[in-house]
C-alpha cells in the first residue's frame, strides 16, 4: 500500500470511529532526516494527520503533528534541561508519536518501532515495517477497538481473553505484514 492510500484509510478510519484525523498538506519542506527523500516527497504531495489523540486501552496515543516533530524529540533525543544529546538515545531514531510517554519511532530505515521509557537503556521493538504499514495499523485499531468493540477489550473479570488477543495479533499482521506480533501486541493492549 503506498503512503497517500494508507493516510487516506487512517483518516477514513478515524471519521468511522468519531475520531476526526485531517491530513494536511506542510507549508514548508518534510524534514528528510527524519522521514528519507521519498517518503517526505510523498507527505508534502499527500498530507500527513494533523496531531491527533488515538483510543488506546489505557490513555490515548498522540500521533504529533509535522510542526511538533522537533519540540516532541525533548526527553528522548536530548535532555531538556541540558540540551544536551541523550547518550543512551540511538540517533537515527526519531519520535512521531507517543502513548504514555512510550515513544513511538520512525528509524533511518524507515521502520516503525516502539520503545518503554523508564528502563536503563532505550530498546526499539518493530511494530511496522513502514509509515504506511503504521497508519494501517492504526486504523486497523480505530476499526476494532473503537467501532466493534466500543473502546473496550477487557472480559468481565477485567482481563484481555486469549480469543480477544488471537484477533488482535491476526489484525497486526494482516494490517503491517509482520510475522512476529509480539511488539505492536504490546503496544495495542497497553503493556
Amino acid at each position: 500500500m503506498t503512503y497517500l492510500e494508507a493516510a487516506r484509510n487512517l483518516a477514513r478510519a478515524g471519521a468511522e470511529a468519531g475520531v476526526p484525523i485531517a491530513l494536511v498538506h506542510p507549508e514548508q519542506a518534510v524534514d528528510r532526516a527524519i522521514f528519507g527523500n521519498a517518503l517526505a516527497r510523498e507527505i508534502q504531495v499527500a498530507g500527513y494527520p494533523a496531531g491527533v489523540e488515538l483510543p488506546w486501552v489505557v490513555e490515548e496515543l498522540y500521533l504529533y503533528s509535522l510542526g511538533e516533530l522537533a519540540e516532541r524529540q525533548a526527553g528522548y533525543r536530548y535532555d531538556v534541561r541540558t540540551v544536551e544529546a541523550a547518550a543512551d538515545w540511538d540517533t537515527n531514531q526519531h519520535v512521531i508519536a507517543d502513548w504514555a510517554a512510550n515513544p513511538i519511532i520512525i528509524g533511518a530505515d524507515g521502520a516503525i518501532r516502539y520503545a518503554r521509557h523508564g528502563r536503563r537503556n532505550w530498546t526499539y521493538a518493530l511494530i511496522a515495517p513502514d509509515l504506511p504499514g503504521f497508519f494501517n495499523l492504526l486504523a486497523a485499531w480505530l476499526r476494532y477497538f473503537v467501532v466493534e468493540r466500543g473502546g473496550n477489550l477487557f472480559n468481565d473479570s477485567f482481563e484481555i481473553d486469549d480469543p480477544t488477543r488471537n484477533t488482535v495479533r491476526d489484525m497486526i499482521r494482516t494490517a503491517t505484514g509482520l510475522d512476529d506480533p509480539h511488539a505492536a501486541l504490546a503496544l495495542l493492549v497497553g503493556k
